[in-house]
């Protein structure tokens, strides 16, 4: 997993941040899709990405440790 590309796409799909030169929506979204299949993502950011929601997927990428009630 490439943890700068997910929290950029995650930005870029909460509104934090500007798309990249040459992304769309799908293209980002499609990234998140897969890496919400990757095997080895931590439960609870596998659950937030399969679930779409990243919001608290970011702020679990932000600090994992603390419990999010996003």
């Amino acid at each position: 997993m490439d943890t700068e590309q997910l929290k950029s796409d995650l930005e870029c799909i909460t509104g934090q941040r500007a798309m990249d030169a040459g992304d769309t929506m799908i293209l980002v979204l499609a990234r998140l899709d897969v890496v919400a299949e990757a095997v080895d993502l931590p439960i609870k950011l596998k659950h937030y990405l399969s679930q779409r929601s990243y919001v608290k997927a970011l702020a679990w990428l932000e600090d994992p440790s603390i419990p999010h009630k996003v």
